[in-house]
């Protein structure tokens, strides 16, 4: 580094909460041009019992300047320049001049995720109105999706039985209203977000635990939340490059012919039970439902769907007896099973990046689906070295996530999942 770095990333493995914030701040601030605009943290779930979130933060801030606003949250893992980790605390300090910044949040987004995102959106377009600044970009950090501890089966992937099915399907409501577990309903959040800031560049990520979907936490300065949005919003003379990519190809074609009335379960196939028929076109017997097996053979088997000219990936989260449960909504139509490898995956961040032309980059973000951290294993360090042959000594902050969406006027909303979106920052 530099003495007058704009950008730092800064890191701890350690497994006490306040020393690991204590030093990644301080490796984040270690020679920084100036006072940070901003400061995004991300962190694994380990330290919810290793002293606390509350703790971690407290420990940022004993080295970051109180009227810095930070906002983060949980991740399954996290790359950065120096490597990437499945346990630890990153945090990303941005001192860049010329900008512009309104953190907020949003609470309640599994109940009303519109009115979440109206609050959030007020206090951006009122904070920077007066902005000399004209290109504006917004980070959203919010709660992903839980799922139900429900008895007997606890937390499962797989069930079988119908009449068990169907009373966890009857338990969605309350359960997403009431106990506001379940989905994360970020596809509403965001939708609802840029109807009201249509002219911005977004990059989203939905905060996780270890995989289990049991909980998961957002940071808002020195708050830790649930089942919020924070929100950092910039306007600045930066330009930013918003793509993301997935690698995954259609394969088999098939009609959704019958889902719930809120879109997340699909119920039929080709006007067949949805998981039997599944079955059939992969041509695969009953044992492929195994509950050990199915995180690790699902991520390669994606629902696919073309929406407004994009081809997206859906992970099967669940199955509920001969249903199908998703974490976001889908439409009855056209939709494929997808096919998608190691090699597809990291192939398709190298593509993506090139495309992107950006100059002098100053910094990125990143948001990556968990699953892609599960299934790539030890070849995450294959994507690590794309990243780095395209942004070279430009710092860096990725996690993975429960959830990526982007959204530019050109490119539309898209929600994504086992993709990875970004944002490259820089200069002409």
């Amino acid at each position: 580094m530099t003495n007058d770095s704009l950008v730092n990333v800064g890191f701890s493995e350690k497994w006490v909460a306040r020393e690991a914030g204590r030093e990644l701040a301080s490796r984040a601030l270690a020679e920084m041009a100036g006072k940070p605009k901003f400061f995004i943290v991300y962190s694994t779930i380990h330290y919810a019992e290793n002293g606390g979130f509350k703790e971690l933060l407290d420990g940022i801030y004993e080295f970051l300047p109180k009227d810095v606003p930070l906002i983060g949250g949980t991740v399954t893992g996290l790359m950065i320049p120096q490597g990437c980790y499945s346990h630890g605390a990153a945090g990303m300090a941005v001192s860049y001049p010329n900008m512009d910044v309104s953190v907020c949040v949003g609470n309640n987004i599994k109940r009303d995720p519109t009115a979440a995102a109206k609050e959030c959106a007020k206090k951006i377009k009122s904070d920077l109105s007066s902005s000399k600044f004209q290109n504006q970009f917004i980070f959203t950090f919010s709660a992903g999706t839980e799922i139900l501890d429900v008895p007997p089966v606890g937390r499962t992937s797989v069930v079988r039985s119908e009449l068990l099915a169907k009373t966890i399907m009857s338990s969605f409501s309350t359960s997403q209203y009431v106990l506001q577990k379940g989905s994360g309903r970020e596809d509403d959040l965001l939708a609802a977000l840029v109807a009201e800031i249509p002219n911005c560049k977004l990059l989203h990520g939905s905060a996780i635990d270890d995989v289990k979907m049991l909980r998961n936490y957002q940071f808002y300065n020195n708050t830790v939340l649930t089942n919020a949005v924070v929100c950092l919003g910039v306007k600045s003379d930066l330009n930013t490059a918003i793509n993301f990519a997935h690698g995954a190809e259609p394969s088999i074609s098939f009609e959704i012919t019958k889902v719930s009335d809120d879109g997340r379960i699909i119920h039929e196939i080709n006007n067949k039970p949805a998981a039997e028929e599944l079955l059939r076109l992969i041509n695969w017997q009953e044992g492929f439902f195994d509950e050990k097996l199915f995180t690790k053979r699902f991520p390669f088997f994606p629902l696919g769907l073309h929406v407004n000219g994009k081809f997206f990936i859906r992970p099967f989260v669940m199955i509920l007896g001969d249903s199908i449960l998703l974490m976001t909504k889908v439409e009855k139509g056209k939709a494929f099973i997808a096919r998608i490898n190691g090699g597809s995956m990291v192939s398709s961040v190298d593509d993506a990046l090139a495309a992107s032309k950006i100059g002098a980059p100053i910094f990125g973000l990143f948001t990556s689906c968990a699953i892609r951290f599960m299934a790539l294993g030890r070849e995450i360090y294959l994507e690590r070295d794309v990243i780095l042959k395209h942004l070279h000594s430009t710092p860096f902050l990725l996690g993975y996530c429960g959830g990526e969406a982007v959204y530019t006027p050109e490119l539309g909303l898209g929600y994504l999942n086992e993709s990875i979106g970004y944002a490259v920052f820089g200069s002409d």
